[in-house]
């Protein structure tokens, strides 16, 4: 069982371009087997503490090697909630509402090293409403992760830089990202921020973004009583 419970000024998404733009807490749970994994997502605007999204997947790795990870998953249910304006009894209102959607992802991951990996990861959403929010989403992502890089004898940092295409109904585009971490060997709070960056795109959104957060991780391993 682990986790992660991130702060931050501005909440990203699992997808860098999309973020909050203010304020903003996320959850991230694992409950992890030999070979299937539950993996929740929750997302809070930190206004009232009320929910931007939330993600419940399921994994399971195909193939788990020393060195090479397949995995598949879907993610359902997955809950997005936007703020949406009707009139009610002619009086204009906001009502908070969720928008459901379903998601197939697969992931490709090779360890070079200790400290190098490569992963190749993508998804595929559907949005299950009518109306009010998109159909189809692709998301394509080749990711590098350079960990464990020694700053001091507990002090090290964490890169991971990816460029990814994404696909929203008709628009596109291609965007660079990268997370940093600045961790501390015996001290589970951790500092990060993410920056995203647009290369070419029609998608409909901020061509920068950056945000800086607060980390506090956490990890624990359970056995099966033998009686």
């Amino acid at each position: 069982f682990s986790g992660n419970i991130n702060l931050t000024n501005n909440g990203f998404s699992f997808i860098p371009l999309f973020s909050l733009g203010k304020p903003a807490a996320t959850i991230n749970l694992s409950v992890t087997g030999k070979r299937f994994s539950f993996d929740p997502q929750l997302r809070f605007d930190l206004d009232g503490m009320r929910p931007w999204s939330f993600l419940f997947g399921w994994n399971y790795k195909l193939i788990k090697k020393n060195r090479f990870l397949l995995r598949i998953g879907t993610s359902f249910p997955v809950y997005a909630f936007t703020s949406l304006n009707y009139l009610r009894n002619s009086e204009s209102v906001d009502v908070l509402t969720p928008q459901r959607f379903f998601i197939l992802n697969s992931l490709l991951n090779y360890k070079i090293s200790k400290k190098i990996n490569f992963t190749l990861f993508y998804i595929n959403g559907h949005g299950l409403e009518k109306r009010d929010q998109s159909d189809l989403a692709n998301f394509v992502t080749i990711r590098t992760g350079v960990n464990n890089l020694s700053l001091t004898d507990n002090i090290y940092i964490n890169f991971n830089p990816e460029i990814y295409f994404l696909q929203i109904d008709n628009n596109s585009g291609f965007y660079f990202a990268n997370t940093f971490a600045l961790k501390h060997k015996k001290i589970p709070f951790y500092i990060s921020s993410t920056l995203n960056q647009s290369i070419s795109t029609s998608i409909d959104a901020k061509p920068f973004d950056w945000n800086i957060g607060i980390n506090y991780s956490f990890r624990s391993t359970y056995s099966k009583k033998q009686n």
